[in-house]
């Protein structure tokens, strides 16, 4: 505003022409040429200086003048009230904000982003390094502590007879009780095919036949002794032939035969029984409180901790971190296919970053006036005034030259029509 301008120099030009005609008119009083060129440089300078008024008045007091003048920093809160309303109402309206980001198309961007090698790494990386570093930060015997008394909790709370069922589903379900029973009935007949079995039937014929005969009196016993003398009895042959036969009877249970079914079937009855009762129900929630109790749940979980702890420091393809990092890296692959391929899914994420950087924008936007009105509020008169004519300086400039360029046109024509009508000045 100090600068001196084209403006000024028209104004000063115009009191120069002014101060001319005026040693014209004197020199030559009667001269109409004198007479019209002063009333012309009169009206150009009258113009010109009123016009500078008026611009002036708006940023400070021109020559001291108080009355509705420096009108800008008198009415500051209100310019700037008004500035942050349009900067948020119409540079950064709800239509402006949407209609923008509309033209801008953040999906294709962000895509071809998300697909680039550097970022795969980088996303997979800081994922890896979020679990690393909770696991790292756990407190190790709190949490394994925590943990083990929940799962206690859990183990007591369970209802009996819920687990009952549960576990007679599941063995149902999975043919699980079929294959307990010809793993017991394998292991019985492993034991039954061994050497010692033989002997122990046969220690066991003995034994039943001396008590049998001592029982029957002493011809009894005269007649056991006159049989295993001429051999008439053999209780070695005898403990092998029910061994051969034990062994065709365990080998017909652990096939599937209708004597294995019909046992399993008689099995399953007999445990369905023996479950519905009272007694076994008192015995599962009793093994479930002294399991809740005897079970090393704590130092389990601190040992499981420090060993996933240890697992993550350096990931490799035999560790827990190596696989973490994989399975990262494969979801990330599974993200990306179903941005490029499912159309879903793809208008899904298309819509959530919609949202997103929409509500952003929205949320800025009282930020954005906030900022306005502090930088404004900063600002000291001279400042402002010069924000204000920086911005339309040529305009400004323009008003001026106008003032006295219209000035001198209409003080022209004014003089010709006094002329013309015959009147004098």
């Amino acid at each position: 505003m100090n600068r001196w301008n084209t403006a000024d120099t028209t104004l000063l030009c115009a009191a120069m022409f002014f101060l001319a005609s005026v040693g014209f008119k004197i020199v030559f009083p009667s001269n109409i040429i004198a007479e019209g060129l002063l009333f012309v440089t009169e009206a150009a300078l009258v113009g010109g200086i009123a016009d500078w008024f008026a611009v002036t008045a708006l940023f400070k007091k021109p020559l001291g003048f108080p009355f509705h003048t420096a009108i800008l920093p008198r009415r500051r809160k209100d310019f700037v009230k008004a500035s942050v309303l349009m900067v948020q109402q119409e540079f950064f309206s709800r239509r402006t904000i949407f209609k923008k980001l509309g033209d801008f198309k953040l999906m294709p961007r962000i895509t071809r982003y998300l697909a680039r090698e550097e970022t795969r790494k980088l996303v997979t990386t800081e994922l890896f390094n979020v679990v690393k570093k909770f696991v790292a930060a756990q407190d190790k015997e709190t949490r394994s502590k925590a943990v083990a008394n929940e799962l206690r909790r859990i183990i007591r709370d369970i209802p009996a007879q819920s687990l009952i069922d549960d576990f007679g589903s599941h063995f149902k379900r999975n043919d699980k009780d079929k294959e307990i029973f010809v793993g017991i009935v394998q292991a019985m007949r492993k034991t039954a095919a061994k050497p010692e079995t033989c002997d122990k039937l046969q220690s066991i014929l003995e034994e039943y036949a001396n008590q049998r005969t001592q029982d029957m009196g002493g011809f009894s016993i005269l007649m056991a002794g006159l049989a295993q003398m001429l051999d008439l009895v053999n209780f070695e042959e005898a403990a092998r032939i029910m061994q051969v036969q034990l062994l065709k009877l365990l080998d017909e249970l652990a096939a599937d035969t209708p004597l294995q079914r019909r046992t399993l079937n008689e099995c399953r009855l007999k445990i369905s029984e023996l479950t519905g009762t009272p007694e076994f129900k008192d015995l599962v929630e009793r093994i479930q409180i002294d399991a809740a109790k005897a079970l090393p749940l704590e130092e389990t979980i601190e040992l499981a901790l420090i060993h996933l702890e240890n697992q993550l420091r350096s990931p490799d393809k035999k560790n827990l971190g190596g696989l973490l990092m994989k399975i990262f890296d494969e979801e990330y692959s599974r993200f990306l296919k179903l941005l490029s391929e499912d159309s879903k899914s793809k208008l899904a994420f298309e819509k959530f970053i919609d949202e997103l950087t929409a509500r952003a924008a929205l949320h800025a936007q009282p930020l954005i006036g906030t900022v306005a009105k502090s930088a404004l509020d900063r600002l000291t008169e001279e400042q402002l005034n010069n924000l204000v004519y920086d911005k339309a300086e040529q305009d400004f400039i323009w008003i001026r030259l106008n003032g006295s360029i219209v000035g001198s046109v209409v003080g022209l024509a004014i003089f010709i029509l006094i002329k013309a009508s015959g009147l004098s000045i």
